[in-house]
């Protein structure tokens, strides 16, 4: 999506945004836990990826770009990050999420009702299957889809049959702009579009289980007139280590949590 670079919004601000019952008074006396970083390690990227997917599968890193006209997925070795393949979507396509399930990758399309199925050795498109709503985010559990389309649910889907959908909540207040999806250690961890930071959700509830403010992550001196949003969540299947980025960023940024403290 066509979206310009956003300030960096305090959490709090954070979470009345991105409650959808803006107008009823937001209870906090059951918020989860929330979580500062540190960064332990990172490595250059093209920062003229306008990143809407980030996976790591197989010894590659893959990304996928949106942009009308200029979508495309790319792929490096990992962690060298050498080897750099990409292949371009048609322009009609505005590339979403990426995603791997049974040695195949999937991709989404914003707003063309496309889920596009992709050979990893080619990168050549496969086949295409429906997608009702809008595509943002897309992650796997290693048995189905998970997907995100702007609103506050996520759904399951196994091939072109849903398997349950769930509402994203908040001390009870429905959640919406969940983009990039990753799923780590049994939890689903997703972008809140426009903020700095990631949900942790239980796919059983939909529950947020936590919040990670990742708030300066790129530091100002990094940034350019186009620099665009945090976005993007990898696990890297060898380690367990988890790196972010963002659009149009210039690095990946290996991260570790750190509980806040509450006063």
């Amino acid at each position: 999506m066509m979206r310009q670079r956003q300030s960096s919004i305090r959490l709090a601000i954070a979470f009345c945004m991105l409650i959808a019952a803006q107008s009823a008074p937001i209870v906090r006396a059951e918020l989860p836990p929330t979580y500062d970083y540190t960064v332990v390690e990172k490595r250059a990227i093209d920062r003229n990826h306008f990143t809407q997917g980030l996976l790591i599968w197989n010894s590659q890193l893959w990304v996928s770009s949106g942009l009308y006209g200029e979508s495309f997925l790319a792929r490096y070795d990992w962690p060298e990050m050498t080897g750099h393949k990409r292949s371009s979507l048609p322009r009609r396509w505005f590339a979403e999420g990426v995603t791997e399930l049974d040695g195949q990758l999937y991709m989404l399309t914003w707003r063309s009702g496309k889920l596009l199925v992709i050979d990893p050795k080619s990168l050549a498109i496969t086949r295409t299957m429906p997608l009702q709503g809008e595509g943002w985010g897309i992650t796997s559990d290693g048995e189905q889809l998970w997907i995100s389309n702007g609103t506050s649910q996520l759904v399951a889907r196994k091939g072109t049959r849903e398997i349950r959908r769930i509402n994203v909540t908040l001390d009870g207040k429905r959640v919406s702009r969940l983009n990039e999806l990753e799923w780590v250690d049994g939890e689903i961890w997703a972008n809140l579009w426009l903020t700095d930071q990631i949900a942790r959700i239980d796919p059983t509830s939909g529950n947020i289980i936590g919040i990670i403010d990742l708030q300066g992550l790129l530091p100002n001196r990094d940034r350019r007139r186009n620099t665009d949003v945090l976005n993007g969540i990898a696990v890297d299947p060898e380690t367990g280590g988890v790196w972010v980025s963002g659009k149009r960023w210039p690095y990946l940024f290996r991260i570790e949590l750190v509980e806040k403290k509450s006063s």
